[in-house]
């Protein structure tokens, strides 16, 4: 499946096109319905079906001091659109002149001349534009004279209120691990590259890898049940996220996992840890017995330890 990023011309036409547009932070159920929409309908035209994101989100560009952090890396965005069956994916660089295009413009030169786009499937809120002008009738009317249909999906509701992106980071940041996975359709995922410690867990009789995190939304600190995918076979740990109190203060956020069960090197590795449970804040613990002691009561409760 091809995936075109940062280049604001396509190479090619893609057939009969079938056309979603977000920025599918989290590629939470609703994306998901508005993605698997545009692959079926294009399945049925024999078409193509393109899903087009943005990088980097456009509040990063418009309003910097108040944008979020993203829920996941844009390349683990690719991956969970990938898996929905999209046929092309489009990530347009959002700079500051993309952001001054008009809603016109937006039909005219990137659904009609770059995609020549027969369908465009969106949420009945869709906004596009410079400073979102452009509405539901403004593209319904402009796409009209290119010969588009435009599928307008109501939004996905969950309780009182619509599934969204900015729901979704409220959840996690107060740590409402079982909301946020009801609304994303997956638990809630951190990921990074495995690094090099200074090997203190390893002296306690818990090595643990060592985690430099992508730039995403991070939980409340604490220590969390997870699990993480490794060399094809499934691996549960805990986690702890913060900033190791009882060895001295000032070392920054950290995120370290122990895999009890999991024999090998990770280092350079990249991860995806799963969270499936928070278990206790962090704490500060008079000595490393006390530390040891408390490790063992968590590794217990989640039955990684007899």
């Amino acid at each position: 499946m091809p995936v075109i990023i940062g280049r604001n011309r396509l190479p090619a036409m893609p057939p009969r096109a079938v056309v979603t547009i977000g920025m599918f932070d989290g590629v939470h159920r609703a994306h998901q319905r508005l993605i698997r929409t545009a692959v079926r309908l294009a399945r049925r035209l024999r078409g193509t079906s393109v899903a087009v994101t943005f990088d980097p989100d456009p509040q990063l560009v418009l309003d910097p001091r108040h944008a979020p952090p993203p829920l996941m890396p844009l390349a683990r965005r690719l991956k969970l659109i990938e898996d929905l069956g999209a046929h092309l994916i489009w990530v347009i660089r959002f700079t500051p002149a993309f952001s001054r295009i008009s809603p016109d413009e937006f039909i005219r030169s990137l659904l009609w001349r770059q995609l020549r786009a027969r369908w465009v499937v969106v949420g009945d809120a869709f906004a596009f534009g410079k400073d979102r002008r452009g509405d539901l009738s403004l593209l319904r009317r402009g796409g009209s004279s290119y010969g588009m249909r435009i599928m307008a999906l109501p939004a996905v509701r969950s309780g009182d209120a619509p599934i969204s992106s900015s729901r979704i980071r409220r959840l996690v940041q107060h740590g409402a691990l079982a909301e946020a996975r009801q609304l994303l359709g997956r638990h809630v995922e951190l990921s990074g590259r495995v690094v090099h410690g200074v090997g203190r867990a390893s002296r306690l009789g818990f090595p643990t890898a060592n985690i430099k995190l992508h730039a995403t939304l991070l939980p409340p600190h604490g220590v969390y049940r997870v699990v993480t995918s490794l060399r094809g076979r499934r691996h549960e740990g805990l986690m702890n996220l913060g900033t190791r109190p009882t060895f001295g203060r000032g070392g920054g956020v950290v995120c370290e996992v122990h895999l009890p069960r999991f024999r090998g090197q990770l280092y350079g590795h990249t991860v995806t840890l799963s969270l499936l449970e928070y278990l206790r804040r962090e704490r500060r613990f008079t000595d490393r017995d006390a530390l040891i002691r408390q490790i063992r009561r968590d590794l217990r409760r989640v039955k990684l330890l007899p």
